[in-house]
């Protein structure tokens, strides 16, 4: 492709989106074609429509081809944590005498640990919590202990697999549309090494990305996710208890959560709305309450992945880190991020790419997913280049 452009699938629970970006400078991103997809999306037990997918995914990507020059021969699918599941391993390689760690050490690390681990699914990538050296020291970056000798590597080492009727699904579709080469990226780790700051993921970080008919909920450390877990509910579950509280239409569901606030405190009980043709008007107070007792069904999940898993550790350390949140949610429903924090008695904070026009939260995955896709180009590209200078030693 021109430009080392990269092709990417960004899924999430209610549109696909195509695009094709590549690295600019001071750390930006050039987009050369987008389009989005609306579709019948997914809950936490899969597609609701494969055929919907199927379609959406078509439209987009053709939408895109006809209007650029040249050949895709590659594409990123972003994975959603929905039909993603994360297993965590420690893991030891022995030396019988001390030696230079090199890449390959470290590449002989995560091998040795998968193939001793049972999980389901196709694993698509392997990250890291930290590394050590036997010395109960963490290295958070690989090349930190490049070239230091020692008879021990360790490792809390993290590995993604894609169930198998995603991975076959999104292979055989792509490949129908002429990509020779499927490589699968899961959405939630690509936004945690994006957007949460290298020295906030060194203890327990974490990131809620809140979607239209899922949300998900991720604890991160050092480079890998330790635990996820995927929730019905978002903007969807948000516009369904409006419509059936006050008995209206979709169209006019939405026209309220535009408008709706609800991140302050309470309002007066004659305060009402009006749509904008001014045929229905209703309390603010019984629109926001609605839309609070939406959330808090979500919020209540939430409190009950963290009592379930991390009990212990709920008290401490977890509760004084901030939740990370994005997705689309965030900006479709205003005061979302307060509501959460004050129903969890979390702190909490809006994570966005750092970046000119794209710093809402709307784009927090298609930046993460190009950002690790073209990260990855790079690093298959110097390989290549050492290989054909005669190899790494």
């Amino acid at each position: 492709m021109r430009n080392e452009s990269v092709a990417i699938l960004d899924v999430r629970s209610y549109e696909v989106t195509f695009f094709l970006g590549s690295k600019g400078v001071n750390d930006t991103f050039v987009f050369s074609g987008s389009h989005t997809e609306k579709y019948d999306g997914f809950s936490k037990d899969g597609f609701l429509s494969v055929e919907s997918f199927r379609r959406a995914v078509v439209s987009a990507v053709t939408s895109v081809r006809q209007n650029f020059e040249g050949v895709i021969g590659e594409i990123y699918v972003g994975v959603p944590s929905a039909f993603l599941s994360v297993a965590t391993k420690g893991h030891t390689l022995s030396f019988p005498k001390k030696r230079k760690i090199s890449a390959q050490d470290v590449d002989a690390l995560y091998e040795s640990g998968l193939n001793g681990l049972l999980a389901n699914g196709v694993c698509v990538r392997r990250s890291d919590m930290y590394l050590t050296l036997g010395d109960n020291r963490k290295y958070f970056e690989a090349k930190d202990i490049y070239g230091v000798p020692t008879t021990l590597l360790q490792g809390a080492l993290c590995y993604y697999f894609v169930e198998d009727e995603f991975y076959d699904l999104a292979t055989g579709l792509l490949n129908d549309l002429d990509f020779e080469n499927v490589r699968f990226l899961p959405t939630t780790l690509a936004q945690s090494l994006y957007l949460l700051p290298a020295k906030k993921r060194e203890g327990y970080a974490f990131l809620l990305d809140m979607g239209f008919l899922t949300t998900s909920i991720s604890v991160v450390y050092g480079n890998g996710v330790v635990r996820e877990e995927t929730f019905n509910g978002g903007i969807a579950s948000v516009l369904v208890s409006l419509m059936e509280r006050f008995n209206i239409d979709y169209e006019l569901a939405e026209e309220i959560l535009r408008s709706a606030n609800v991140s302050g405190g309470g309002v007066p009980k004659e305060l009402k709305w009006t749509s904008e043709r001014e045929e229905k008007t209703f309390f603010v107070q019984a629109i926001n309450d609605t839309i609070k007792c939406a959330l808090d069904d979500l919020c209540e999940q939430i409190e009950n992945f963290f009592e379930k898993h991390y009990r212990d550790k709920y008290a401490t350390v977890f509760a004084t880190n901030p939740i990370g949140v994005t997705g689309e949610g965030v900006s479709k429903i205003a005061g979302v991020v307060e509501h959460i924090s004050k129903r969890l008695n979390r702190l909490t904070e809006v994570i966005v790419p750092d970046l000119p026009y794209y710093d809402k939260p709307d784009f927090s995955s298609k930046i993460a997913l190009l950002n690790m896709a073209t990260s990855d180009v790079k690093k298959r590209g110097l390989i290549q280049r050492l290989f054909k200078l005669g190899g790494t030693k």
